[in-house]
């Protein structure tokens, strides 16, 4: 079974969606939950020239425990809290070196975020990371939305 799932989210219907799957999948397994997003490096850097990259940081958190909330309201709960981990960069960079990081054994991510043009079946992400990881990859597709 699975120890270690790694869930990334970009704040769409569909990351909601495979987050509700991650964490049904970590309560049935008592596999630990890591949930992943990344900040836009401008916005990173925008706010640090500000002096306000610690608020970035803090609001992406609590944004992440609000999604977390909301999937997880219905479902089975994990034998642990899930850990949050914000990543500044190409999303399908950090979600790649975060696998080995923090042990994963399985990805648990939507197929379509909330990038801009749409691929035919799957996000420029998903793909990416379908691809090149080195553990299995659970593609969650679009809900009936």
């Amino acid at each position: 079974m699975f120890r270690s799932i790694l869930c990334p989210v970009d704040f769409s219907p569909h990351a909601e969606r495979a987050l509700g799957y991650a964490l049904d999948l970590a309560a049935l397994t008592g596999a630990h939950l890591t949930i992943v997003t990344a900040v836009d490096p401008f916005l990173d850097a925008a706010s640090t020239a500000a002096g306000h990259r610690d608020t970035l940081v803090g609001q992406t958190q609590e944004e992440l425990q609000a999604l977390l909330a909301r999937a997880g309201a219905a479902r089975g709960k994990p034998s642990e809290s899930p850990g949050i981990a914000v990543l500044t960069g190409k999303p399908a960079e950090g979600i790649l070196a975060q696998i080995p990081a923090c042990n994963a054994d399985l990805v648990v991510m939507g197929t379509q975020g909330s990038g801009g043009a749409k691929r035919l079946v799957f996000g420029s992400t998903t793909e990416r990371v379908l691809r090149e990881s080195p553990v299995p990859v659970l593609a969650v597709p679009a809900g009936d939305e």
